[in-house]
């Protein structure tokens, strides 16, 4: 009964939080408890049950089902130490399609850690960031050039802003992130096209109007990408927006559409957002 007693049953406050949306639970505890007790004990007492019962599946570890008495168990709260709370909460979210079974080990974890994270996102920050401070230190610029590479990241995130939507209403979570970082990985691949490292050495004004647009688009497509990720990885979304010059993000809205609100902003130094582990010292 905590589950209504908890948001006030019994007084006026109740009706503001109930029927819940969904009732999360374990794929263990649906059947009976929670399939057939729970729901007849709120009609007897003239209650509307949950809307949706939202259930998950468990984690192995290394194969096998974590638990106590076996001592097949890992401590989040040692990844969380070393790596932060959204790297962990990113990889949980990023290897679990809900309501199945996923696994876990340190390795996994590294793998994702390294390739989508650190190399993918964080690099993609840390090379932007680096570029306009050389280059633009008095405030990003526009983007004056629309070309076939521009026009493929354009299309791309119309695409990707969608789908990614849509699978996280309706909680294919893991899916999404993969949509999300599919285009993380197509801003560093259109990096590799423009190479603006190379446009800033040239005096040649169209090489000029490519750098400036190059590094509009990156950072364009850097703010709109994070805010996907906002509800997995709030603490990473705000920093990355507060180096953008932008507000933190509390909602979707038009905060998806992709504009020109950046133009004229100074972005932060560059930032190591995913620092890799060091290995141990020898003895």
């Amino acid at each position: 009964m905590n589950y209504i007693s908890a948001v006030g049953y019994g007084t006026d406050a109740f009706d503001g939080f109930w029927p819940a949306n969904f009732n999360v639970i374990g794929k263990d505890i649906l059947v009976p408890s929670h399939a057939v007790y729970w729901p007849i004990m709120l009609k007897a007492i003239g209650v509307e049950p949950p809307q949706s019962l939202l259930v998950h599946g468990w984690w192995h570890l290394n194969g096998q089902k974590m638990s106590k008495s076996s001592g097949e168990v890992v401590n989040p709260l040692d990844l969380v130490d070393q790596f932060g709370p959204d790297a962990l909460r990113y990889f949980l979210i990023r290897e679990m399609n809900v309501g199945q079974d996923s696994d876990f080990s340190v390795e996994l974890f590294m793998t994702r850690y390294n390739a989508d994270l650190a190399n993918s996102l964080g690099n993609l920050v840390s090379r932007l960031l680096n570029m306009t401070s050389k280059n633009f230190a008095q405030g990003l610029p526009a983007a004056v050039v629309a070309e076939a590479p521009e026009t493929e990241v354009h299309d791309l995130w119309q695409k990707t802003c969608n789908e990614v939507v849509d699978l996280y209403q309706g909680f294919q979570f893991h899916t999404g992130l993969e949509r999300t970082f599919y285009f993380i990985t197509a801003l560093n691949r259109y990096a590799e096209i423009r190479a603006p490292w190379k446009l800033a050495k040239s005096t040649d004004e169209k090489d000029q109007a490519l750098l400036a647009t190059s590094l509009a688009t990156l950072a364009e497509g850097l703010r709109v990408a994070t805010i996907l990720l906002a509800p997995v990885m709030p603490g990473i979304t705000q920093r990355i927006q507060g180096l953008l010059g932008e507000p933190d993000v509390t909602e979707w809205g038009d905060n998806l559409s992709w504009g020109s609100r950046l133009n004229g902003r100074i972005l932060g130094e560059k930032t190591i957002l995913f620092p890799r582990p060091q290995p141990a010292a020898a003895n």
